[in-house]
């Protein structure tokens, strides 16, 4: 069995046992601008700690702040040591997986919800038909998913403020555009009405945030 002997050896092997798991299209992300995403999942992200000491709670943070708004996206952290207490209460909190592996790749389940992962690779295994064919996707698939993703992630997190900013430059800027008469006036009464809408709604959902 071959060691794991570099953290984009961790992460492909990670992303080996999420497809055993069931995620079919787990694919790694080495290397990369991954925005705390080392393997990537229609259906789940993980992230790799190969080295760097016991994963904390500060760890298992990033990979959950990356999942943003899609809460139907199963979150899994592998580490290469063992996990502190305050991470394993934060990921019963959240419902983080938590294994961990070692040199040669085998992973061991730290909680229920990684156990229950293990649980589903039994089950798919006996039930799987002999000749499934491949599905994992192309880098370059996995590349515009994550794209896509992450695109609709930032809209669902800042439309209030994307439409402030857009109608209140209408605003300003319609009256002495080159449109027709007509068309900077619809765009001018639009602009007034519908900019402090939204400027109330991003406002409002700060202050939410904050309290």
């Amino acid at each position: 069995m071959a060691l794991v002997r570099t953290a984009a050896e961790a992460e492909i092997n990670a992303a080996a046992k999420m497809r055993d798991f069931g995620f079919v299209d787990a694919t790694a992300l080495p290397g990369g601008p991954d925005g705390g995403i080392d393997v990537y999942s229609q259906r789940a992200y993980a992230q790799v700690k190969w080295r760097g000491g016991t994963a904390d709670k500060d760890d298992l943070e990033n990979l959950y702040g990356a999942r943003g708004l899609d809460h139907q996206r199963a979150l899994v952290y592998f580490s290469g040591a063992d996990y502190t207490e305050s991470a394993t209460e934060y990921a019963a909190s959240v419902g983080i997986a938590l294994f961990v592996f070692d040199r040669t790749g085998e992973v061991t389940p730290v909680d229920g919800r990684a156990r229950d992962l293990m649980d589903s690779r039994i089950d798919t295994r006996n039930s799987a038909p002999a000749d499934t064919p491949d599905q994992t996707p192309s880098a370059a698939m996995v590349a515009v998913q994550a794209v896509t993703e992450s695109v609709r992630e930032f809209w669902l997190r800042h439309w209030p403020l994307i439409g402030a900013l857009l109608f209140t430059v209408s605003l300003v800027a319609a009256p002495f555009s080159a449109w027709p008469v007509g068309v900077r006036v619809v765009v001018t009464v639009l602009s007034v009405v519908l900019a402090p809408v939204f400027w109330t709604i991003y406002l409002r959902n700060r202050q939410i945030q904050a309290s």
